[in-house]
Parts: structure tokens; C-alpha cells; sequence
């Protein structure tokens, strides 16, 4: 049996055709999203706030390792 993506079928089903009547065609059902915590929603809004601050000049692990070890 050939299993075939729902997007990927529906993106060229006259590939398939052949296939489906030589072994049969099974089409997987398109996945629906998670519904998310409003806990989580407000982490990935924090982190996608402070995405970008620090320009990509900046080696942010370094400093922050040099940090670590004055302490």
C-alpha cells in the first residue's frame, strides 16, 4: 500500500492515479494544530518580543560565559 502526505497528494493527484489503481492509496488526513496553554502563548509572545535585541555582531555567549566566571 503507498501512503500518500494529504498536501502532497492534493499538490499532484494525477501522479498518484496510477499508483492508487496497481496498490491501493491511502490518503493521511491533514494534521489540525495543537490548540496552546494561554501559559504557553504568553512564553513564545515574551520570546518572539526579544528576538532580534541583540545585533548579530554581538557573540552573546561569550560575554555571557565571561559573566559566569567573574562570579
Amino acid at each position: 500500500m503507498l501512503v500518500v502526505s494529504y498536501s502532497d497528494f492534493f499538490a499532484n493527484p494525477s501522479r498518484y492515479k496510477q499508483e492508487a489503481s496497481i496498490s491501493g492509496l491511502k490518503i493521511l488526513p491533514e494534521k489540525k494544530p495543537k490548540k496552546i496553554s494561554n501559559r504557553v502563548q504568553k512564553k513564545l509572545d515574551a520570546l518572539n518580543a526579544v528576538v532580534g535585541l541583540i545585533p548579530s555582531e554581538v557573540n552573546a555567549d561569550a560575554m555571557l560565559e565571561e559573566r559566569r566566571i567573574s562570579k
